[in-house]
């Protein structure tokens, strides 16, 4: 399947993104006392706009929940 170089980075930085909040999920805090700190990432490293931030957010908590399955 073909698929283009957008989506390719988009699932590149939404499994760092994951990455990240399994390492803070582990040490005992709580998705939402993450959710700053994974926006602040995601606008210093990528300059990524709010609305495109919050769907990365939403995207992280589906795979976190395993309601969504990132394949490569």
């Amino acid at each position: 399947m073909y698929e283009n170089s957008h989506a390719w980075r988009r699932k590149l930085r939404i499994q760092l993104m994951v990455d990240i909040a399994k390492k803070e999920l582990d040490s005992g805090k709580k998705f939402e006392e993450i959710c700053p700190k994974l926006e602040q990432e995601m606008l210093t490293r990528w300059k990524l706009v709010s609305g495109t931030r919050k769907q990365y957010l939403d995207t992280i908590r589906k795979v976190l929940d395993n309601q969504f399955v990132l394949t490569y």
